[in-house]
């Protein structure tokens, strides 16, 4: 593996802070698609294996619908699908899926990081992308002091402006477009941009500060607002929670809703269990479930990207999970209010002092510890 740098790492490995029993969050590897490379030979020797093997065949295979009223046959939507991680930058993960990636992403987790642009700089991993990309940035770091009362005061003005310049400037005479993830997953309790209950005004002021310096300096881009999949109380600091809704900033500051989405608490076995937590709600009443979500977008007339997704193999092999998945974007493709704009499987081996499980999400590859999963995946037509 290539040597990451240390300055784009998290300050706290995100599942290590909150306790097993609860909802948690994957941090994020060192350096995200640096050292993508590894396990890359497997990959590929795994691919012309499943292809090109006795009876293999590269034709997608299209699942049998269940009786559920959600599963009778429908046609196909258009939405953008993609992946990070592990195969992306040498095609292997697209071959394995055998169609090509129409979007990836890329994340820069901290302030150090959201200026240094680790991965868009000259022979880095998206040096060359020239499709679509979501790009996650921090905001502030309320772990070194930094505040959203202060931000909502101009206090990180100067440091979002060349974050956005240098993230203009990396893409330069790129078509495509860049998706700026800001300050995301802000209703969990592991990042320091986290909002807890006091600070929901404070935070949709200085939203509207980013938005502001975004639309002069960067245009070309689409701003994302993207949620955890549930609200993560900041239980340390006596935080009392938040209906996530309550953080959207208003009409105009955003361009994408967007929701993280990861297989656990509870995770998804069956279709029965799929039906379920689509209606599930967090303990503030806001939605929890993927169709919640995708409502709520609809209420506020934007389309859904689910930048982030995956199984996790600690909590087992789900593939009824990915197919599910597939089926929801499938059903609900499109650019327009209340539809899927692209998805992102989060296919990352994770490194870091505080990481436990570097596989826990990985799910194209020889390696994965969710064979059953990456084999729903890679049948299934993207």
């Amino acid at each position: 593996m290539a040597a990451t740098p240390p300055s784009t790492s998290e300050r706290r490995a995100a599942a290590s802070a909150q306790p097993p029993s609860g909802p948690q969050h994957p941090s994020r590897r060192t350096a995200i698609g640096v050292g993508a490379g590894v396990g890359l030979a497997g990959l590929a020797t795994w691919f012309g294996v499943r292809v090109l093997g006795a009876g293999g065949s590269d034709a997608p295979v299209v699942p049998e619908p269940s009786a559920s009223a959600t599963e009778t046959p429908f046609v196909p939507r258009e939405w953008m699908s993609g992946a990070a991680g592990e195969g992306v930058q040498d095609g292997s993960y697209a071959a394995a899926r055998g169609s090509d990636l129409d979007i990836s992403a890329t994340w820069f987790d901290n302030n150090e990081a959201m200026l240094a642009l680790y991965t868009l700089q000259p022979g880095e991993e998206y040096s060359g992308w020239t499709k679509p990309l979501d790009v996650a940035v921090g905001a502030i770091d309320a772990d070194e002091g930094e505040s959203w009362a202060d931000a909502a005061q101009g206090a990180y003005d100067d440091r979002w402006r060349e974050s956005l310049t240098r993230l203009r400037d990396a893409w330069s005479s790129r078509t495509s477009t860049m998706y700026i993830r800001f300050a995301h997953e802000l209703n969990g309790n592991w990042y320091g941009w986290r909002v807890r209950s006091g600070e929901v005004e404070d935070f949709k002021t200085a939203w509207g500060r980013y938005r502001a310096l975004q639309q002069e300096v960067f245009p070309a881009a689409q701003l994302v607002l993207c949620m955890n999949r549930e609200t993560v109380r900041d239980e340390e600091a006596g935080d009392a929670g938040i209906d996530w809704r309550d953080l959207y900033p208003g009409d105009g500051l955003v361009d994408v809703m967007s929701v993280d989405y990861y297989n656990q608490y509870p995770s998804v076995e069956t279709d029965e269990g799929w039906e379920a937590a689509m209606v599930q709600t967090d303990q503030w009443g806001a939605p929890k479930g993927l169709q919640g979500h995708l409502d709520f977008a609809r209420g506020v007339g934007l389309p859904l990207a689910v930048s982030e997704w995956s199984g996790n193999a600690e909590e087992g092999d789900m593939p009824v999970f990915v197919r599910r998945m597939h089926d929801f974007f499938a059903r609900n493709g499109g650019t327009g209010a209340g539809e899927l704009l692209y998805d992102v499987q989060f296919n990352v081996i994770m490194t870091g002092p505080n990481i436990t499980v570097p596989d826990q999400w990985l799910l194209v590859s020889p390696d994965t510890r969710m064979p059953r999963s990456r084999d729903e995946y890679t049948s299934l037509d993207w």
